[in-house]
This record gives structure tokens, sequence and C-alpha cells, in this order.
């Protein structure tokens, strides 16, 4: 079957994602108001004026019969960075990417559970504003030079308590956090590393680079249109060599889950219902 978007428009739906995870009241934007009468027609999916998630029950698809209801992700403390939340959309979307990951694949990581490194406190627009002291940075270089020497010795250890005390200084750039990402997931532990790219992008929305290693640990646990969404971001804002075969590899497998789920759509009398109640 022919594709349903054109790359181009894929990657614009993606920019436009990232733009409402950052400031979720943009949701009720008089302008946005065909995006909430589709998210509420296909999904139940409703925010209240704040763009918080608004007290309903989403609409959850279960593809297996021994697998648990998928819960809604738990509230971290204020000292945190917050954890975006999944709507009923991103909910079905996991669960055909697993469904239609291989078994076999000699590159899959099982998903990683916390404790996660550490993030400094969520910035308000008004402190995103403000620059880092000369202390703060200061301290964040020098973090920073000793995580790399670690890195030449071998010490991934060392390094990752670095590059942890870099970032906790306030001072941390959207890379610094990328590079964090990176070795996490070369310590084959893929959410730690998503959850960093997450704060990369929080600090700076056009980070190619940041999309590109979020896409390559998603695609480590099987998130193929996760992976695919990222990794074709990633490259159109920052372009790298070497990577077109998996980004074939995982066009192909997202496509499958695309297919999949339309698949189940169709016949699956449950997921009809649900969508009528919805609307």
């Amino acid at each position: 079957p022919e594709r349903a978007m054109e790359p181009d428009d894929v990657v614009a739906l993606g920019v436009a994602v990232e733009k409402l995870k950052q400031a979720p009241a943009l949701f009720h934007h008089p302008e946005l108001g065909f995006l909430r009468d589709y998210a509420h027609s296909a999904w139940g999916v409703a925010l209240d004026p704040s763009g918080a998630p608004a007290p309903r029950a989403p609409l959850q698809i279960d593809l297996s019969d021994d697998e648990e209801e998928a819960a809604p992700p738990a509230k971290k403390p204020p000292s945190q960075a917050p954890t975006p939340t999944k709507d009923a959309a991103q909910i079905a979307a996991e669960t055909f990417d697993v469904a239609d990951s291989d078994e076999e694949d000699p590159d899959r990581l099982p998903e990683d559970a916390g404790p996660y490194p550490p993030l400094p406190p969520a910035r308000n627009a008004a402190m995103a504003e403000e620059e880092p002291s000369e202390a703060q940075l200061s301290a964040c270089s020098a973090a920073k030079r000793a995580a790399g020497q670690a890195l030449e010795a071998g010490d991934a250890a060392r390094a990752l308590e670095k590059y942890g005390e870099a970032i906790m200084t306030g001072a941390a750039t959207a890379l610094l956090f990328v590079r964090r990402a990176e070795l996490l997931l070369k310590l084959r532990r893929p959410c730690a590393a998503v959850r960093d790219c997450d704060a990369a992008l929080e600090v700076n929305a056009d980070c190619g680079k940041a999309y590109r290693v979020r896409g390559l640990a998603y695609r480590s646990i099987g998130r193929w249109e996760a992976a695919h969404r990222d990794l074709s971001l990633g490259q159109k804002l920052d372009y790298e060599d070497g990577l077109a075969d998996l980004q074939k590899l995982v066009a192909e497998k997202a496509k499958r889950a695309e297919e999949r789920r339309a698949a189940f759509s169709r016949e699956n009398p449950a997921a009809r219902k649900r969508r009528r109640n919805a609307k």
C-alpha cells in the first residue's frame, strides 16, 4: 500500500508534536481547533485549558492475553524534570511496535527500569532566559573534562558520574544531555538514554543529535515508529553519514507496525465500538 503521508509531512508533524510537548497549553489555541476535534473523535483524548490531561479514562489497546494493561505514568516530585504523559495513541503505537518486533533481533535490548541518572529541576520560562553564572559554567566545564578523561581511561562508571555532576550544575547544554544519553545507550540503558534526550530537547527543540540518539534508543527496544520519526527528524536537522541502512530497516519495521494497526482496527469489533463511543 502507498504511504499515508509524505516524508516531509511526517517530519513537520514531528516538529509540531515536540512544540506541543514543551507547551501543552498551545493545544487550546484557536488555530488548533481542528486538532482538538480530531484527537477527541479518534481517541477520546481531551485536555483541560492548562494543557494537562482531562480526568477521563484513555482508550487503551492490548494485543496480548498475558500483558498487563498499561498504567498511567506516575508523577515525578517537583525536583525532577517532568516525564511527558502518554495518550491513548502513544500507548497503542508502543503496543504495536513491540508486537511487530523480531525476537531474534541481535541489537534488541531489554527496557531498563530506574532509578535513572538525576536531572536538574524543571525550569520555567523566566528561569530559561537566565544565563548560567560564571561559577556554574566553571563547575560544568571541569566536570565535563573529568568525564572525558574517564572515558579515555575506559572508566564508564566514573564518566557517567561526572556527566551527572556537569548536568546538575544548571549550566548544561542540550549536547551535554545527549553525550550522557550516548553513554547510557552504550551501557545498555536505552530508557535512561531516551529520558536524557527528552531533557536535551527541552533545552533545544532543534537539536538534531538528540532526535537521532533518541531514535537509536527507541530502535534498540523495538519502538519502530518512534524510532523512524526521530531518526528522520534528526537527519533533517543535522545530517550524519552512515545511517542509510539503519533508516531503511527502521522505516520498513515502522511500515509493518502501521499496517498491523490498520488491520487490527478493521478486524477488532471492540476497537471499532470504542471509537464510536468516543465520538
